[in-house]
């Protein structure tokens, strides 16, 4: 072929990218076409002159600093070690409009090894940085977003998600803040409904962990065979259907928490396995020779006593002691009812948001039957109640009537002798509690003492709030 189809001069007349040279005092000595079209300016105005960023490009970085004196890269380059640098600028066009490019700049030596020339291939970055623009938008919405979720997760599961006034749930927020400060494992027990989710929520968001993610299993979902995959992960081909790999619940938990609903579901060899993962902080996919580190917190939550399922071989009980650090026992809602109007208020004020209807009373029939239910399904079967009479009924008052027949009991008939009161807290716990001292009497043959042990308060407290509610000491329950 011809050697003319390779000069410097056809080069430079094809190349999409424009090519600058600059010598030692930064003097324009090559100016390329794509150049021209690039900047706007003639080679004629360029070459020959000092590289002019003051008033003629204007060249700035994308913090918007001047490149014109001791950040320019040609400078850095003569000056310094380097043989290259890559460099995104805004520089003006003859026009005066503002353009991206990208330059790389590279060091020409000479036979000491001298920088002699630094050659500069530049490219339109216009489309590219405009992109990055609208993707670095996406991003900070994207966590703006991630924030809104987080802190609205931390609303909704902080401890005005667990409202309490009894004494039964005293022990529970104290081990709750004790496990604020710390990543211990924590085991949640307590009957179904109780809210141990609700708990484990509550650690996660305001805990140490409350920035990584929470992930939830209930370890009784999942058939024998798939556990182990669903749990520790498994490698690409460590089983038939294995065509890529799974990291696993515990690596997608990295630096938040894993919560283990019905951890005693888990087989005992499954067991073993999680008990080595959280003494080594390591874990194994399945199928893998390798072992790789994990930072997860790990709490778990079942329905029957602990003690009772490692007795009954359903819990291996060095499992228990390591995942037990923190052993946080729930009570049923029989054993918590003083918490009820509490809840039913708490419930309703969630309801009334997301719905059409507004409830702003609650008749005394209505009450009644809630307090004397038994509540097998605890705060879960409570909720659900109260949401089923939200739905079935109409009008600002929630009626016994709206409530399914197992909670209306014998209470569905009655009339409210209050109406106009019956949502408003004050008197109304005033009332229950005046039940519910008369109750205790009545169960210990009208023996204070005796009563002030089976509401487990103080006989000095006892007989403060039978003084406030008016209560004789020889007063009769109807």
């Amino acid at each position: 072929m011809p050697t003319a189809l390779f000069s410097i001069d056809r080069l430079l007349e094809s190349a999409a990218d424009g090519i600058v040279v600059l010598d030692r005092s930064r003097r324009v000595v090559l100016f390329s076409d794509a150049c021209e079209r690039i900047t706007g300016y003639d080679r004629s105005e360029v070459v020959g002159f000092e590289c002019r960023c003051y008033d003629v490009l204007n060249c700035h970085d994308r913090q918007g600093r001047s490149l014109a004196g001791a950040l320019c890269p040609a400078k850095s380059l003569f000056e310094g070690s380097r043989d290259s640098i890559r460099q995104r600028m805004s520089i003006r066009r003859k026009d005066g409009a503002q353009v991206w490019i990208d330059t790389i700049y590279a060091v020409m030596r000479n036979e000491t090894g001298e920088a002699e020339f630094v050659l500069g291939v530049m490219r339109d970055a216009g489309e590219a940085h405009a992109r990055e623009a609208e993707l670095l938008g996406e991003l900070s919405e994207l966590r703006e977003k991630v924030l809104r979720l987080g802190n609205e997760q931390k609303a909704k599961y902080g401890f005005s998600s667990m409202v309490s006034k009894s004494a039964a749930m005293a022990p529970v927020f104290e081990k709750v803040r004790a496990a604020l400060s710390n990543s211990s494992s924590v085991l949640i027990s307590g009957e179904s409904g109780t809210g141990k989710e609700v708990v484990a929520r509550t650690i996660h968001a305001h805990g140490l962990q409350g920035d990584g993610p929470f992930v939830p299993l209930n370890c009784s979902a999942l058939p024998r065979d798939l556990i182990e995959s669903e749990l520790f992960g498994h490698s690409k081909g460590a089983f038939t259907g294995a065509v890529q790999a799974h990291k696993g619940l515990l690596r997608a938990a990295e630096g938040g928490t894993l919560f283990l609903d019905e951890i005693g579901q888990l087989p005992l060899e499954t067991q073993a396995k999680l008990l080595r993962t959280l003494q080594d902080k390591r874990v194994r996919p399945v199928g893998s020779t390798v072992e790789l580190p994990v930072r997860v917190r790990v709490i778990a939550a079942m329905n029957r006593p602990p003690r009772k399922a490692v007795a009954a071989g359903q819990l291996r009980e060095d499992l228990f002691y390591r995942l037990s650090v923190i052993d946080i026992q729930l009570p049923p809602l029989r054993e918590r009812r003083e918490d009820i109007p509490l809840l039913v208020q708490s419930f309703i004020e969630e309801f009334n948001q997301t719905g059409v209807r507004q409830v702003k009373q609650i008749d005394d029939d209505a009450w009644r039957a809630m307090l004397h239910h038994a509540w097998p399904g605890n705060v879960r079967e409570l909720s659900n109640a109260v949401e089923s009479a939200f739905a079935l009924g109409s009008g600002p008052v929630l009626s016994s009537a709206d409530f399914p027949a197992e909670v209306r009991g014998v209470y569905c008939t009655g009339a409210s002798t209050n109406p106009a009161d019956s949502l408003l807290l004050d008197p109304f716990l005033a009332r229950v509690e005046r039940e519910a001292i008369l109750h205790a009497l009545a169960a210990a043959g009208w023996q204070r003492n005796k009563a002030a042990g089976l509401m487990g308060i103080s006989r000095s407290r006892l007989y403060r709030r039978m003084d406030a509610l008016g209560i004789n000491p020889g007063e009769r329950r109807p």
